[in-house]
């Protein structure tokens, strides 16, 4: 079994997709990675569309501004949040906010079940929102939050570049700054693995130290050997 950090680095977003058919056990699996995603006292205020209609895919990668790449992906999931359900719950910051945070731990959740499952994934937050609603038929009080593709990637990206951790960590409060991480974390792996070349360095320093220091007593052992031998051969 993989660990989750693995598929978490691993996982990339798909700009070029295979037209290549998806099964639906694989998207019902991504579906249910999302519905099991946290959100704010589990009101679960999201909905999913699966849009796999050439028609429909082609109308909603108009409405992503014209990112007509995302048609070759097989199918299409809009996630909508149902914002009315937040704000009864938790009121304009519940709207506002717990809503988008909640559909965006389910994308995030389906991001990695994809990725666990060997497909590619793209997650697109930018498009006209009155278009996606007319295309999908979703309602005003629904709001559409994102656009995610799924399908066959036709190539995998290099890794991009990310912050180091002790540029991100905080201690107690703002500007705060851990000076290892890593070592703060008990992350020893980490530690080792960085610091590698250092360790050899000392460990070859050590063993010098111990040859130098071994040597004359050594001699001094043989010198005493030989005289005792010496005194019985005499």
């Amino acid at each position: 079994m993989h660990d989750i950090i693995d598929i978490i680095k691993e996982r990339r977003t798909t700009e070029d997709f295979l037209p290549k058919y998806v099964d639906w056990d694989k998207i019902s699996k991504i579906i249910d990675a999302g519905r099991h995603a946290p959100s704010s006292g589990n009101i679960q205020n999201w909905k999913f569309i699966v849009v796999n209609s050439p028609d429909k895919k082609r109308g909603l990668a108009e409405a992503a501004f014209g990112q007509h790449k995302i048609t070759l992906a097989s199918s299409l999931i809009v996630v909508c949040g149902e914002e009315d359900k937040g704000e009864r719950y938790y009121g304009l910051r519940g709207a506002r906010l717990y809503t988008i945070q909640n559909c965006a731990a389910a994308v995030q959740n389906m991001l990695l079940e994809a990725t666990s499952l060997g497909l590619g994934s793209k997650w697109i937050g930018a498009f006209d929102e009155d278009k996606v609603r007319e295309i999908c038929s979703i309602p005003a009080e629904v709001r559409p939050q994102a656009i995610v593709a799924f399908g066959y990637a036709k190539s995998i990206p290099p890794k991009p570049p990310k912050y180091p951790l002790e540029s991100l960590v905080y201690l107690e409060k703002w500007r705060s700054k851990l000076r290892n991480p890593n070592r703060y974390l008990k992350n020893y792996s980490a530690i080792l693995k960085g610091n590698v070349e250092e360790i050899k360095t000392v460990m070859q320093k050590t063993a010098t130290l111990v040859k130098e220091k071994a040597a004359p007593k050594a001699k001094s052992i043989t010198e005493k050997l030989r005289e005792k031998l010496t005194r019985k051969k005499e």
